[in-house]
Parts: C-alpha cells; sequence; structure tokens
C-alpha cells in the first residue's frame, strides 16, 4: 500500500512517501515561506524520484489540527484535491496524535503542548498503557499557565514545540518528575506510522469528508462573531 502524507500544521513542513511501512522518500523544510509555495512541488519531487505518478498512491494523509490556520487549510485542500481527483480514501490524524507517536517507547501521560501564540498553547492529554494510547477529552487552547495548574499527575512527559517555549513554565512547577523531551518540529514520519496503521484497518474517509480540527476560532471568525 503507497501512501502519501502531508503535515502542514506549522512552519515545519512535512512530505513523506511510504510503502507497506517502508519510507520511500521525505521531504521536510522549517521555513516562512506560506506552504502553497512548496507542497505541490515537493510531492512532485518525491514522486518523480521514486518514479511514481498520484494515481499509484493508495491512500493520502494529512494532520487536520490543530495548528496554523492557514497552513492547515492550505494542507486539507490539497489532499482533498488530489485524493477527491484519484477517487482515493483519506486518514486524517490530529497534531496532538502525531506529536504523541514521536515519544513511542513513553508509557504513562504525554502532553502535547503546541504553540498557538497569543501567550497560549494547544494542549491535550494522552495515556500509554499496554493496551495502546488513549487520549483524554478533546483538546483545549489556554495560557500554559493555567494549563500546568490544572495537571495533578506526578510524572508528565511534556513534548511539542509549545513545551520547549514555556520550558521555564514547566520546570517552575512542584513536580521533580516532570520531563520534556526535545525533539525535532517535523510530524511526517510519526504521521505517516498513524495513517499506516488506520490504512491498514480500512479506517479512511472519503476525500470530501475531511475538515479542520480547529481548538479555536481563526481571527477572521472572531471578528465576524464580533461584527
Amino acid at each position: 500500500m503507497k501512501l502519501l502524507c502531508v503535515d502542514s500544521s506549522s512552519s515545519a513542513g512535512s512530505i513523506v512517501l511510504s510503502e507497506d511501512s517502508i519510507i520511500l522518500g521525505e521531504v521536510n523544510l522549517d521555513s516562512a515561506r506560506t506552504h502553497t509555495a512548496r507542497l505541490l512541488v515537493g510531492i512532485q519531487y518525491l514522486l518523480t524520484h521514486a518514479e511514481l505518478n498520484l494515481s499509484d498512491i493508495d491512500v493520502f494523509g494529512v494532520t487536520h489540527g490543530p495548528g496554523s490556520f492557514t497552513g492547515l487549510r492550505i494542507g486539507l485542500t490539497t489532499i482533498k484535491g488530489l485524493a477527491e481527483t484519484f477517487s482515493k480514501p483519506t486518514v486524517a490524524v490530529t497534531t496532538f496524535e502525531a506529536w504523541s507517536e514521536k515519544c513511542p517507547e513513553w508509557q504513562g501521560i504525554l502532553v502535547p503542548l503546541i504553540d498557538a501564540r497569543r501567550g497560549e498553547v494547544y494542549a491535550s492529554v494522552f495515556e500509554r498503557t499496554g493496551t495502546g494510547l488513549q487520549q483524554r477529552g478533546r483538546g483545549f487552547v489556554d495560557s500554559p499557565g493555567t494549563i500546568l495548574s490544572n495537571l495533578d499527575e506526578e510524572e508528565v512527559l511534556f513534548l511539542g514545540d509549545g513545551a520547549l517555549k514555556y520550558h521555564d513554565a514547566i520546570y517552575s512547577q512542584n513536580h521533580p518528575k516532570w520531563k520534556i523531551i526535545e525533539t525535532d518540529r517535523f510530524l511526517g514520519r510519526s504521521l505517516t506510522k498513524i495513517v499506516s496503521s488506520r490504512a491498514n484497518q480500512r479506517l479512511w474517509i472519503p476525500a470530501m469528508a475531511l475538515q479542520a480540527y480547529y481548538v479555536r476560532q481563526s481571527d477572521a471568525e472572531i471578528k465576524w462573531n464580533v461584527g
């Protein structure tokens, strides 16, 4: 099964081409340039050098949020258009799940913190046990201080660009077993692992059913509601 997976939830974009859990190629680039200028070029680069066509892709995967509103729209629109054109299924993965998959060996509580700007972070609480990874409720957005004060678990692994940005706030809490893992910001490989697992179980959706997973409203929506 050939997969094409795209993450455009932040400036650190990823495109991964794989077949049966084997990575055929990937493009990772952290740039302030819009994903519009690099996404299709990167996809075509990977396909050309792998000697494949878009019609050869069996399943398209994408992160659908939370993250940059503009980046998410570009990624979802691109994947939706490609999948619909070739009548192929899609798998949508939250950025929380993709971040959590970057630490597959950790047993216990994981809290991905994603920089939401405005002095806030997107957050979600996961727990990994012998039976797998479970999310505790939906994601939310708030100030780091509020989120940290509401966590009472003794041992927690924090990850994500929000965890690195608010490093001092986390370690200032009276929790000696709270840890931050430092990793790169590219989610392509962890996204691909999740998409591969779900595709093998046929847990996919049609392209037209793809929707963004927003934890808070965009600036445009806020202004519209106020007006």
